[in-house]
């Protein structure tokens, strides 16, 4: 299936509209539906209701649609499919005479702007942008975050901070020291500080917080960048419900004093793997189960002499422990921020994975 949809109402159209196909590629399929164009399907032209229908088919399984029609016309067919912008296509809207080709939807995330810049230069025509993120060479910050694999949070903020940031505002950016560079390539440099420079709000006009650690919120107009950095090693008993390895989870990443937002995963040894709790909980974090081998465990635990041990773990499973050696092993070596804690059979510790 192709990853665009480019669609024309009338024959004017429709030329224009196979240029751009032409121009798009592989990734691109035509459609003329209803118009006496050539390569249009057969039949009468259909009213409103078949048009939205049918445009709303392509918003569901395309990734972009370029919209060779009125604005109006696109407007209303789509208003009745839209859902949201983290998961609507891209929508740009061409004008017949070519002249402007306007980004309508899913500018930054579903890449819209990037679109209709290159269906303008296909056709030789002007790119109409009005995301506030892309005027006066501002950084779009939704994108950033997402193409940096950082969690917005609250994400509702994200609109607001970029306005300041648009509106020129004093709005700064503070980061933990391995993550400063990756944002000056994309914020630009200068921009970016590192975060054990920060002393509070005051001063500015709003903020982004890029770190794991549970901090202050200094108000609407500031908010965090949440690195997927975090590992909980976890060993249960058998029969624990998800509840409770919930509950443990959630202690021991207040108890470390990092966000759950930053959780990357949880970790454990091969003869918990398939423990329906444990199973059961991971979904509802929305996280991957990682799961190690009572080798690797062995192995780690005979490589760092501090991580906890119990003679009784050892001769249930064969090594001496499991929450410690698998968080770090998760977190690919990292070093553990919170040690070994029980919570009505279930055992934690938190491990911080270094930025890829």
């Amino acid at each position: 299936m192709s990853e665009i949809a480019v669609v024309a109402l009338t024959k004017r159209g429709g030329e224009l509209a196979e240029r751009i196909g032409a121009g798009l590629g592989k990734k691109a399929q035509v459609y003329l539906p209803w118009s006496e164009w050539p390569h249009s399907n057969p039949g009468k032209r259909a009213g409103k209701g078949a048009l939205t229908a049918f445009l709303g088919e392509l918003f569901t399984t395309r990734q972009a649609l370029v919209l060779v029609m009125a604005t109006g016309i696109a407007v209303r067919c789509l208003a009745p499919h839209l859902r949201d912008k983290r998961c609507d296509p891209a929508v740009v809207v061409v004008g017949e005479d070519g002249r402007y080709v306007i980004s309508l939807l899913s500018g930054h995330l579903g890449g819209a702007n990037d679109l209709a810049r290159e269906v303008a230069r296909l056709i030789g025509g002007q790119a109409v942008i009005t995301t506030a993120g892309d005027l006066g060479g501002l950084p779009a910050l939704d994108v950033v975050a997402r193409d940096l694999g950082l969690v917005p949070a609250p994400e509702r903020r994200l609109a607001r901070v970029a306005a300041r940031l648009a509106d020129g505002a004093r709005v700064g950016f503070w980061a933990e020291p391995s993550l400063v560079s990756v944002l000056e390539d994309r914020l630009g440099r200068g921009r970016v500080r590192p975060l054990e420079e920060f002393e509070g709000p005051e001063g500015w006009e709003g903020g982004v917080l890029v770190t794991d650690r549970r901090l202050p919120d200094f108000g609407p107009n500031w908010m965090f960048w949440r690195p997927r950095t975090v590992v909980v090693g976890v060993g249960c008993r058998r029969g624990v419900s998800a509840r409770t390895v919930l509950a443990a989870v959630g202690r021991a990443l207040r108890f470390a004093g990092v966000s759950r937002r930053s959780l990357l995963a949880l970790a454990t040894v091969d003869l918990k793997a398939e423990e329906p709790g444990l199973v059961s909980a991971v979904a509802r974090l929305r996280c991957p189960l990682l799961v190690f081998g009572r080798r690797e465990v062995a192995r780690m635990l005979s490589e760092d002499g501090q991580l906890a041990r119990s003679a009784r773990v050892q001769a249930r499973i064969g090594v001496g422990g499991v929450c410690e050696p698998c968080a770090r092993l998760g977190a690919g070596g990292g070093s553990l921020i919170w040690p070994k804690t029980a919570y009505r059979g279930v055992t934690v510790a938190v491990a911080r994975a270094g930025w890829r």
